[in-house]
């Protein structure tokens, strides 16, 4: 037998009461509906809060991450920073007549020719000098690598092939005057002198088809035949020649042809 709940409301003043007749199982069925629904609410509220603390998680490791590659930007800028205080490090040691075993980013073996090597004559690398090292090691610092000197690149190697226009066989670096200029590779000097449209220059043959050359200089400090290092101080920067401002113009040439020093500097 099917039993009833009667719910009467009684309203206050002259307003008809309200009688509402329900049987047990609907309202058993009204509960359990009742009790999903605050089950479901529960839950969602949960996943909810999850999804949240999720989203915050993301958003935390986002911002580290962040972090992080400020900091490994500034490692690298920190690394780029030692690396031309070494190789100026080694510079100066070439100057007063000291040996180091490495000059640091400029030589793949670490090698490096000091300036005592000069006074005997015997630049290692240059063909004909009995050099004792390996033959990739000999290769490695006969080829142009690094920078002659560190300053802004103002001018890009031009090739001109629209009919020459903007030809330009090297790149421009713009540094004060008086700049310690240096041989990128062990080599002999073919020319040091003057030129109509590069003033004072050097050009070093390093003979394996490189030949670099550094322009505009306001003093020579090598001279034709002189054998040089790697790393070795061979002019002071300046503003000679065609020149509108102090600047080094840098070029290297293979088999007498211009090529792009851009991938030989770093």
């Amino acid at each position: 037998m099917n039993k009833f709940i009667n719910i009467l409301i009684i309203p206050e003043g002259k307003e008809p009461s309200y009688n509402f007749r329900l049987s047990v199982k609907t309202l058993k069925i009204l509960g359990g509906v009742v009790c999903i629904w605050v089950l479901l609410m529960i839950t969602g509220t949960i996943f909810l809060g999850k999804l949240l603390d999720r989203s915050r998680q993301v958003e935390i490791l986002a911002e580290k991450n962040q972090k992080l590659m400020e900091q490994n930007a500034r490692v690298i800028e920190i690394e780029k920073e030692y690396k031309k205080n070494r190789e100026l490090m080694a510079r100066i040691a070439g100057l007063a007549g000291i040996d180091l075993e490495s000059v640091g980013p400029n030589q793949e073996s670490n090698y490096y020719i000091g300036a005592a090597d000069t006074q005997r004559g015997n630049v290692t690398g240059i063909p004909g000098d009995g050099a004792s090292l390996p033959e990739r090691q000999l290769d490695s610092l006969r080829t142009p690598q690094g920078r002659p000197l560190y300053g802004w690149i103002t001018r890009n190697f031009n090739p001109g092939e629209n009919y020459g226009k903007d030809k330009h066989d090297g790149v421009d670096i713009a540094v004060k005057e008086g700049t310690p200029v240096t041989a990128t590779a062990t080599g002999e000097v073919s020319f040091a002198g003057w030129d109509e449209d590069f003033g004072n220059m050097v050009i070093i043959d390093h003979g394996n088809g490189y030949k670099t050359i550094y322009g505009h200089n306001q003093k020579l400090l090598v001279e034709v035949g002189d054998k040089v290092f790697k790393g070795k101080v061979v002019a002071l920067s300046g503003n000679s020649g065609k020149s509108s401002a102090p600047h080094l113009h840098y070029g290297i040439t293979k088999d007498g042809e211009p090529i792009d020093p851009a991938p030989y500097l770093e």
